[in-house]
């Protein structure tokens, strides 16, 4: 377990204050000596020494300028190590690790207790919550099922018991979860026998070695057996059956030469327990060489079973093996579809196209061919977008002609495809080749009215419109689709369109929660400018280019009274975080789930980052479509009624 002795001497200088230069004990040497407990953790660590002696450590201060850790840098900037108090307290009680200048691991003291009692893998290192005891992961608040598969492989390879416990479903987590109490004690009847269990699984896994890793899960789409008093059922049960687990060589190894036949893991099934992908048996080795042969047992047998309405529903053989060739192809060959060839890009996607199809005839359920045969169009417009493969309009054409739902969605993507084909042709007049993606839009909605994909078409055409001013035919476009699809995704994003193209003049109050947990609300703002900023930080060159003159606006209108307010639409908060530390953001930030389909960017019909609002000291929007910084800055100059300072400059404008 971590215990804080080290941190001690760390943060020795704490208590001198935030002007205290670091203690000796605050080193690039001494913080790069503290690793994570966990093993397996990917993370930035300098290899030489000039490398090392580049690095640079500073202190971390909080929003009252209080000391509070020490963070790590490398020579270019990039962050590398940050251990700071987060309780209060005295001694450090958070160690995060990065990759790439991002966090991606990060061990805390979450109760004080002066040990290690919670590990976080963020960013590109996962998505897991460990709890952990005694120094050893005791369960999980959070885990994947593809991370969840991963640890089972580690386990395995390590032989460690307790981890592979962690991440099998215990009786009290089944019956939380809304399992019947006889099903339980039918699928953990084996439990007490699970260490010899794991002991015969290891000698049956052929090829397996102390160095082999993780590749991946494979596995149909999650199945849910509903809350139903006649099964005994609970709560709505969400399960993955027959999925499989591919191990091999570390990628070092594997570039180096043919790989030795491996045996891969079946997992009967996997429960969804709140956030966290359990076991409900032991996987199984399999040998390589044999067929897959699907499980009947578990936890959908024993209720069927228990319940007397008949047999389980059996597993599809036949499905199962087709979707493992597709499986097999993409692994072997998605370079391919990733290279700078577009002849081998092409290649890739029609060879693909077989093997859709024996996926489409295996299947026996009528939504989940559509699925496939949607994949099979997908894959056609890939292989035409690249240009070497120009048939593939003729056999889209060839589909679009037998109507019905896979021809709408055809059409659709075909048209997409044609305006990025043309808008990449040398030469290529962009605004001509949008009028014409539009036209053809609209003659998309007159053949395919009611189609699955009519929405997003009436959606598509209202954002463009609006973008080339043409505000009169977006709220046309925004009008029929609330007509006609008002419960529809894009039906809300228009009404919420509509309800932002006629705030100006209007009160408005723009609130949620903060990325803290903290309530924001611009209505209590009143007597000052606010400036809303819907942004997000995978916005691309224009959020980029647009967020630093933001800073500087802010700063140049502070004393005047405005205040910047921004609604992230990051789906994820430790990207939130990274970008506000980058940038040095310093203004109230709205962060809730959903991205660009969350609340806000609902109700106001965000489709385009950044946008903003400016508000005036009375809690009146006074521009409702700011895409810049330099448009902001004219605005609220006006707004304010006021001059720019003498010399200042924004975006590069004198």
């Amino acid at each position: 377990m971590r215990k804080l002795g080290y941190t001690a001497a760390l943060l020795g200088c704490l208590s001198a204050g935030a002007a205290s230069a670091p203690a000796a004990d605050t080193t690039p040497k001494a913080m790069l000596n503290l690793r994570p407990t966990r093993g397996g953790v990917e993370y930035d660590t300098p290899a030489d020494q000039a490398a090392i002696d580049a690095c640079k450590v500073e202190l971390v201060t909080d929003a009252q300028k209080r000391t509070i850790g020490y963070a790590l840098r490398d020579g270019q900037g990039k962050l590398l190590r940050r251990f700071i108090i987060t309780n209060g307290g005295k001694a450090l009680n958070q160690w995060s690790y990065f990759q790439d200048g991002f966090e991606v691991y990060r061990e805390s003291d979450v109760n004080g207790d002066r040990s290690l009692d919670e590990c976080r893998w963020m960013n590109s290192g996962g998505t897991r919550i460990a709890a952990i005891q005694d120094g050893k992961i005791a369960a999980w608040k959070r885990i994947s099922a593809e991370e969840a598969s991963k640890m089972a492989v580690q386990a395995l390879v390590t032989n460690d018991a307790a981890l592979l416990d962690s991440l099998m479903a215990t009786p009290e987590e089944l019956k939380a979860a809304g399992v019947p109490d006889s099903v339980i004690a039918k699928v953990t009847a084996d439990a007490p026998k699970r260490a010899e269990a794991v002991q015969a699984l290891l000698k049956t896994l052929v090829g397996w070695t102390e160095k082999t890793v993780w590749n991946r899960f494979d596995g149909t789409l999650p199945h849910v057996i509903p809350a139903d008093p006649a099964t005994g059922v609970a709560k709505d049960l969400v399960l993955y059956e027959n999925a499989v687990i591919f191990a091999g060589a570390p990628a070092a190894q594997a570039a180096g030469g043919q790989q030795a036949k491996l045996s891969f893991l079946q997992v009967p099934e996997m429960i969804k327990i709140d956030d966290a992908w359990k076991f409900v048996e032991l996987p199984r080795a399999v040998d390589p060489e044999k067929p897959v042969v699907a499980t009947s047992s578990g936890l959908r047998s024993a209720i069927y079973e228990i319940a007397g309405v008949g047999d389980a529903p059996q597993h599809d053989a036949e499905m199962e093996a087709a979707l493992k060739t597709l499986a097999d192809y993409d692994k072997a060959n998605s370079a391919l579809a990733a290279g700078a060839d577009k002849k081998e890009a092409a290649r890739f996607h029609v060879d693909r196209i077989p093997l859709l199809r024996g996926v489409v005839k295996a299947s026996k359920d009528a939504d989940d061919q559509l699925s496939y045969n949607k994949q099979i169009v997908d894959s056609l417009v890939a292989a035409y977008q690249t240009g070497a493969y120009p048939q593939g309009r003729k056999v889209l054409d060839g589909i679009i002609e037998k109507k019905g739902p896979l021809a709408s969605y055809a059409a659709f993507r075909a048209i997409g495809a044609e305006f990025v084909m043309r808008s990449e042709e040398p030469g290529g007049n962009y605004v001509t080749s949008q009028k014409k993606w539009m036209s053809e839009l609209e003659v998309f909605l007159k053949d395919f009215a009611k189609s699955d994909e009519a929405p997003e078409a009436w959606l598509q055409l209202g954002s463009a419109n609006e973008f080339n001013a043409e505000e009169d035919k977006a709220r046309e476009d925004y009008a029929k689709l609330v007509e006609a699809f008002p419960e529809s995704l894009a039906g809300k994003k228009a009404a919420g369109a509509l309800r932002r193209l006629d705030l100006v003049g209007k009160s408005v109050s723009i609130k949620g929660t903060g990325a803290q947990g903290e309530a924001v609300d611009t209505s209590q703002l009143q007597g000052k400018t606010v400036l809303v900023v819907f942004w997000a930080s995978w916005g691309g060159q224009s959020v980029r280019r647009e967020i630093p003159d933001l800073l500087k606006v802010a700063e140049k209108y502070r004393a005047k009274g405005l205040q910047i307010v921004g609604v992230s639409l990051d789906t994820e908060k430790a990207d939130l975080e990274a970008f506000q530390k980058e940038q040095k953001l310093d203004w109230p930030e709205i962060f809730e789930p959903g991205g660009i389909d969350g609340r806000l960017a609902v109700e106001y019909g965000v489709g385009s980052l950044p946008t903003m609002f400016l508000i005036d000291a009375q809690g009146k929007v006074v521009n409702r479509n700011l895409r810049t910084a330099s448009e902001a800055d004219r605005q609220i100059e006006k707004t304010l009624g006021q001059k720019s300072p003498a010399g200042v400059a924004l975006g590069g404008e004198k």
